[in-house]
């Protein structure tokens, strides 16, 4: 039957429940479809280029003896309805044409449709449109570095430029900010697939650091790219958390372990053999104890309020760890907080 014009349509934005409906759909589409409708409900476009739109129409079957009068089609945000019947008649065939607007998406897509029908007793038909969006210069697997490490280490990140224009791409120049993140690049396949080598010095201070690695290209489009790198570099023996903060806490809840309890986790990353020798806290109404963990070099240091011989009041103090690591034979950690 042709499309009707007199239906119905708004336009909501529905991407804050895309991901829970989508699953609800894939795992109806396992039963049997109810309502008096058989259909094909999703639709995988596979992988276009970014700006590419994207068009399809779904047919569905009215299986019951009664016609089917479409109320509302509600579409999520890169969603145009383009067309929709408004009635289907028993045993016959309804349609729906939709328009996916890829110029804003990027990556993975799952675009629902939900179509309501006057009739409040049948339940609701939902569409998916599924799919990948690359950008014309695509980075893989992620458009941006990281680097979580130990001093001393020197980690590498490799991304490939993949290139999606209709023209080849060439790689003129590579370039970082930082000279602690150092970018190379190597052909792959001449004008489509670069590899792009991101490695961090092995002398990087413990802490976070930051770069902008730039790629020039001889794209008129994207002539420069920009990609950020990010490294958090722990020492190779860290304690965790750096200070015991109770925070305000309530003096007739102390005997809660979440509330008068704090943990620091101290451990070596390399090597092997680390202990922990002890632990001294200089606040007289608080206990100390060091736990060794079953597995790895790591031990916990519990640090507990005793309520008896507490008073309220602000907290201040040091915890002392002591280890057998030559290069980090102490940690000393602030205590504070205050008992209300």
């Amino acid at each position: 039957m042709p499309f009707a014009k007199s239906i119905k349509i708004t336009l909501l934005a529905v991407a804050g429940f895309v991901a829970v409906a989508a699953l609800t759909l894939l795992l109806r589409q396992r039963r049997s479809v109810g309502g008096g409708m058989s259909h094909a409900t999703a639709y995988d476009f596979g992988e276009v280029v970014q700006g590419q739109p994207v068009e399809h129409e779904f047919a569905w079957r009215n299986t019951e003896r009664t016609a089917l009068a479409v109320d509302t089609v509600i579409t999520a945000y890169a969603s145009t309805l383009l067309a929709a019947d408004s009635l289907v008649p028993a045993g016959g065939e309804g349609k729906l044409r939709l328009r996916l607007d890829t110029r804003r998406l990027l990556g993975s897509v799952n675009e629902l449709v939900k179509v309501r029908y006057k009739d409040p007793g049948r339940r609701p038909a939902w569409f998916l449109i599924r799919g990948r969006v690359v950008a014309p210069i695509e980075l893989a697997p992620q458009d941006r570095v990281y680097f979580f490490t130990f001093r001393g280490e020197g980690p590498e990140r490799e991304l490939l430029v993949i290139n999606h224009q209709d023209r080849p791409l060439r790689l003129n120049a590579v370039r970082s900010d930082n000279p602690r993140f150092r970018a190379r690049s190597d052909t792959v396949i001449a004008g489509s697939r670069y590899r792009l080598t991101i490695s961090l010095d092995p002398a990087t201070p413990v802490g976070r650091d930051s770069a902008r690695i730039e790629l020039r290209t001889d794209s008129p489009q994207y002539p420069s790219l920009t990609i950020p790198a990010r490294a958090f570099v722990d020492d190779v023996v860290s304690a965790f958390p750096s200070a015991v903060d109770f925070g305000q806490i309530a003096f007739n809840s102390i005997d809660e372990q979440v509330i008068g309890k704090k943990v620091i986790l101290v451990q070596k990353h390399q090597g092997s053999g680390f202990k922990v020798l002890g632990a001294t806290l200089d606040v007289p109404y608080m206990d100390v104890a060091v736990v060794a963990q079953p597995v790895g070099q790591s031990f916990l240091v519990n640090v507990t309020i005793v309520k008896r011989r507490a008073q309220p009041g602000d907290i201040h103090g040091t915890l002392r760890i002591t280890t057998n690591d030559p290069a980090h034979p102490e940690f000393v950690l602030p205590v504070s907080g205050k008992m209300l």
